[in-house]
């Protein structure tokens, strides 16, 4: 409101134009009159202040379900399970490539961002080491016998030794082919999860907030009571707590659960060693619609709750200590409502973590709606009258070199696209661009338009990489006005002034995927393929130079 901390109290100065402060105070009035208008039961689905048996009975358990994961997440603070982590991770290898990206990762910052320090990149580095070379996804187990996928069969008692492990959760599995049987255990001890490395999102993340702790990182458990859990790291450098899910190896990215897996959420706690935090509105821009899905408990009684956990745990830090965490808080929640969040296009994305059947039941498979991008030149390119773009599969993002610019994500620069996805193969270390899964056709196409310019093409180069595997099919057209021209086998294109119209002012470059065998045929078309760790090597280019 334009108030500055002095001593111990909140001084506004004398030249302070009282203008946000005006703000502030109509729109808390304008609340507070929303509020009057209200019924006593408040809008429908949502939990009036009268407390009812079963009310009281969901507070209690909800209460009990806080404490419970509070006192769980002290685990990641044993000196021996950070050691035995810390002699897992490649922690050189870690710090060596953070140190690589750091300048280059932050010549691409805008005005409006903070730059990354050191700290950032390691973890970026650590979600990227952690997703392709650490721990591996469950779905089912294979029958060791037949080779095939097993089918679930319910739950089964744990053993004793499970319970040690924090495995009080057996799945069940046969084979229905042979009879074989199988169990997996769903420990909840990450000094186990270090030897088994592997599971679903909640070992993932248990094990991934270790390894954060481990490394020194203000790290938290985050739950989210739509069945899904991650981790957050407050970053020094943004001055806030960063998003940070291990499964879908994604940095910074809250509003993706809302918007890309279709999540109606409704209470998202996060736990550290020193607080707990009802993280809900990060994660959200329809605040009104989460409220009146929260049944649980009065909104007044748990930020009540929250309040009387905290104080209890800090009851023995310092006053310094104290005070620090309170200010974070402070600035945290103030964070929640800015009013200026910008949905960010891989936010759009629905998951990729485990199997589409499995995707598709739990409802998280939204398709990302088309950017219908066009490049269009800018006064810099105009002026040299030339256009150059191309892309890196392994960078996931555009370098328009005749603007100095970088576009990230492949669907940031698509005019529109068709069942298409960026893959990786994680053990190949292979990246490309193809098919979404079992999906029969995909297409993908690109435009540059150069109309308002003035200007005429005098020649038009494209590479455009592309490799199938059995019967997959790409074909690949550029078209310039009402011409068109077909792309061969080898991904160039070379056009002079002889073959370009006159009047040409607009270029569209358009791809077919199709065909291929088994269930893998969706991927076996596939666009710009190459190493995940060739950076420096780019498949895709369209180069323009004008007179």
């Amino acid at each position: 409101m334009g108030f500055e901390e002095g001593n111990d109290k909140l001084i506004l100065p004398k030249d302070d134009p009282l203008t946000n402060l005006r703000t502030y105070r109509q729109q808390l009035l304008k609340l507070k009159q929303e509020r009057l208008k209200r019924s006593p039961t408040t809008a429908k689905g949502s939990v009036s202040n009268i407390l009812t048996p079963e009310l009281q009975e969901r507070e209690l358990k909800l209460r009990s379900n806080l404490i419970n994961e509070f006192e769980r997440v002290l685990i990641y603070e044993s000196p021996a399970i950070q050691e035995k982590a810390r002699h897992i991770m490649p922690v050189q290898d870690l710090h060596e490539r953070a140190r690589s990206k750091l300048s280059a990762i932050n010549k691409e910052v805008r005005k409006d961002e903070k730059p990354m320090d050191f700290q950032d990149c390691v973890l970026v580095e650590l979600l990227a080491w952690f997703k392709n070379d650490f721990f591996k996804w469950f779905d089912s187990p294979t029958c060791q016998q037949c080779h095939c996928q097993m089918t679930a069969e319910g739950s089964k008692p744990p053993t004793e030794d499970d319970h040690a492990w924090g495995g009080s959760r057996v799945e069940g599995y046969c084979c229905k082919d042979c009879g074989t049987v199988d169990r997996f255990v769903r420990y909840n001890h990450p000094s186990k999860l270090l030897e088994t490395r592997q599971g679903r999102c909640g070992e993932w993340a248990n094990c991934f907030t270790l390894l954060c702790r481990t490394l020194g990182m203000d790290a938290r458990y985050v739950h989210d009571y739509t069945d899904h859990v991650w981790t957050e790291v407050y970053s020094q450098s943004q001055g806030r707590w960063l998003h940070a899910d291990c499964c879908e190896n994604k940095l910074d990215n809250p509003l993706m659960y809302e918007h890309g897996w279709g999540k109606k959420l409704t209470y998202i706690f996060a736990f550290s060693k020193d607080e707990v935090v009802d993280v809900t509105w990060r994660y959200t821009t329809k605040q009104n619609e989460v409220l009146k899905r929260r049944n649980d408990c009065r909104e007044t009684w748990l930020v009540s709750t929250l309040r009387d956990i905290n104080k209890q745990r800090q009851a023995a830090f310092s006053e310094a200590k104290r005070h620090f965490l309170e200010y974070r808080l402070v600035s945290e929640i103030a964070e929640f409502f800015a009013s200026n969040r910008t949905l960010k296009e891989s936010e759009n994305e629905g998951r990729c973590s485990g199997s589409l059947s499995w995707r598709l039941a739990r409802g998280e498979t939204q398709a990302m709606g088309n950017s219908s991008y066009t490049f269009q030149l800018k006064q810099e390119e105009i002026e040299k009258k030339e256009f150059m773009v191309k892309y890196s599969s392994a960078r996931d993002e555009y370098m328009r070199v005749s603007a100095g610019e970088v576009i990230k994500g492949w669907h940031a620069g698509i005019k529109s696209a068709k069942d298409i996805i960026r893959k990786h193969e994680t053990d190949w270390k292979m990246v490309y661009i193809t098919r979404r899964e079992r999906s029969s056709i995909g297409e993908i196409s690109w435009i540059v338009d150069w109309s308002n310019t003035g200007l005429k093409a005098a020649s038009i180069l494209i590479v455009f990489q592309h490799a199938t595997f059995e019967n997959g099919s790409v074909t690949w057209q550029l078209c310039t006005g009402d011409k068109c021209f077909l792309g061969n086998k080898e991904g160039v294109l070379e056009l002079t002034e002889g073959d370009l119209q006159h009047e040409t002012t607009k270029l569209e470059l358009s791809a077919h995927l199709s065909n291929g065998q088994g269930e893998n045929a969706w991927q076996q078309a596939q666009l710009f393929r190459q190493s995940d760790s060739s950076l420096d090597q780019f498949p895709f280019l369209i180069h323009i130079k004008y007179y």
